[in-house]
């Protein structure tokens, strides 16, 4: 996967710990944005975010479920998959709640404020929002202070995107 800079400042989201590997650079698209709106997600080689899962049955289901190229959006500068129409409208309606948080990095390494990839399949919800974590490790470490952990990602993950995202 390539890191492509596509997610509000004022959006809060984080991955990664403290044995994740060395903080990695994303890559810039082409056209810039304004400092006030620049973006940071975490997405594949073709712009997909959650490794085309659809973001929707993380939050509904709690289950990894794959989404399908018939029904996409596009929220925050990645493309979502949805296993269904219903998912894919229901997303449209508030794509902000169903969107992962921290642009889809890893959790646990926002909140040691550096980034880090994401296995899409090692995830949580806490108050409705989606976490990704680099692996199982990652989430565990995490939850050894989840509510601690999440408002340090929260506080920290706007200087990650001033300072990585475009």
């Amino acid at each position: 996967m390539r890191l492509v800079a596509s997610l509000l400042v004022a959006t809060t989201m984080a991955c990664g710990g403290p044995s994740a590997p060395a903080e990695t650079t994303p890559v810039t698209p082409a056209a810039a944005t304004p400092a006030a709106a620049k973006l940071l997600v975490y997405v594949d080689d073709s712009g997909v975010g959650l490794g085309g899962n659809d973001p929707v049955a993380y939050i509904a289901d709690l289950e990894v479920v794959p989404g399908s190229q018939e029904h996409t959006s596009q929220h925050g500068g990645a493309i979502y998959r949805f296993a269904s129409a219903e998912h894919k409208a229901a997303f449209d309606a508030a794509a902000d709640q169903h969107a992962p948080q921290y642009g889809g990095y890893c959790a646990f390494a926002a909140s040691q404020n550096r980034l880090s990839e994401t296995d899409p399949t090692v995830f949580q919800v806490i108050d409705g929002q989606l976490l990704l974590f680099t692996d199982l490790s990652y989430k565990q470490q995490f939850n050894v202070d989840a509510r601690g952990n999440k408002a340090k990602a929260d506080q920290y993950w706007p200087g990650l995107v001033a300072r990585h995202g475009t």
